[in-house]
């Protein structure tokens, strides 16, 4: 689900030449010391392409959601915590819908809330008023960000930036990233992908979308 995802907005991220084309992503939400914040990653992506979570057929599916899903976190005692996750389903009415929770489809033997002990990366939260707008995923560039780092499920680090400062860290991790394997594997993969863009493009792409990754490193 992930490559197909990345794929996805890989086409739609190169097909138009401006950032004001394509279309913003619904936010999953974390609710942090009480407070809901928009979350400008997706937790859930990486358990469900392990268990191979297909959408249900009939699901809701938009340009605002690629995903077909939200899903609902919260810290709590120092660990990520999932609400609940749901999906669009058809409703009684022919143009209605229903919102349907899928976590007991995902974790049969657990009840929600519960720990995310499969996820391991970096919650992005972005803060403060939009500094450039740019209308395709979560592309666009906050006043302030908060980075929450997780390990199997356990915040094992939290940072304040500000904009600028979290632009510096950000290129910071993705030039330790590039040396990696894994990178190496990603680029090929996208380069057999995207046939005929440059690598400057694509590597963009790379530092935007493969943010949640390599700022865990």
């Amino acid at each position: 689900m992930l490559k197909v995802l990345g794929a996805a907005f890989l086409a739609i991220a190169m097909s138009f030449p401006t950032p004001a084309s394509g279309t913003e992503q619904i936010p999953d939400r974390i609710r942090i010391d009480g407070v809901d914040h928009a979350l400008n990653t997706n937790p859930l992506e990486s358990e469900l392409a392990r268990q191979g979570w297909k959408l249900p057929e009939g699901v809701a599916v938009s340009t605002a959601n690629w995903r077909g899903y939200t899903a609902s976190w919260e810290i709590v005692d120092d660990r990520l915590v999932l609400r609940d996750a749901s999906i669009l389903v058809p409703g009684d009415g022919s143009d209605d819908h229903a919102s349907r929770s899928i976590v007991a489809d995902l974790f049969p033997s657990a009840t929600a809330p519960l720990v995310a002990r499969w996820y391991s990366g970096a919650l992005i939260i972005p803060q403060g008023r939009i500094t450039h707008h740019v209308h395709m995923g979560y592309g666009s560039s906050y006043e302030r960000y908060r980075v929450i780092r997780v390990s199997s499920g356990d915040v094992i680090e939290r940072l304040e930036l500000s904009g600028e400062e979290f632009q510096r860290y950000k290129a910071t991790k993705f030039e330790a990233f590039m040396k990696t394997d894994e990178f190496r594997q990603q680029l090929r993969e996208l380069r057999e992908e995207a046939d005929g863009l440059t690598d400057e493009q694509i590597l963009d792409f790379m530092m935007s979308y493969h943010a949640e990754r390599y700022l865990s490193l």
